[in-house]
């Protein structure tokens, strides 16, 4: 297991990878992007996506090979029927004071099976 810390909204996010983790990411030619994403709708939720660039937002090293952001979002609705059509409801980002001080504090990365794999801890 390797363990790192970085900073997301100025404050420290402990991380650790598996074995697996840190192969696949030294495979790489190009670094994984993570992105955490706080998802306020009828309930909070945590998704964790992966990216193979930034899509120009602003992201923090972690290593050569892992770069990770965070991200609030909101929903502009909150219907069944919506969410079952789309898979989620459709969303803003929170840009606001309180929004641009949330960050997890803990993040496990693993790859299994061909597949990234994370979770984290607010």
């Amino acid at each position: 297991m390797t363990h790192a810390t970085f900073e997301l909204n100025g404050k420290p996010v402990s991380i650790e990878w598996t074995g697996s983790a840190a192969r696949a990411l030294a495979a790489r030619s190009r670094p994984l992007v993570v992105e955490l994403e706080l998802y306020f709708s009828c309930l909070v939720k945590k998704f964790v996506h992966f990216h193979d660039d930034a899509a120009g937002r602003a992201t923090q090293p972690v290593s050569d090979k892992l770069r990770v952001y965070f991200r609030a979002v909101t929903s502009t609705a909150c219907t069944m029927d919506v969410a079952e059509r789309l898979g989620r409801q459709p969303e803003i980002e929170l840009d606001t004071a309180a929004a641009r001080k949330l960050a997890p504090k803990r993040m496990r990365l693993d790859y299994v099976k061909n597949e990234w794999q994370a979770a984290f801890w607010m």
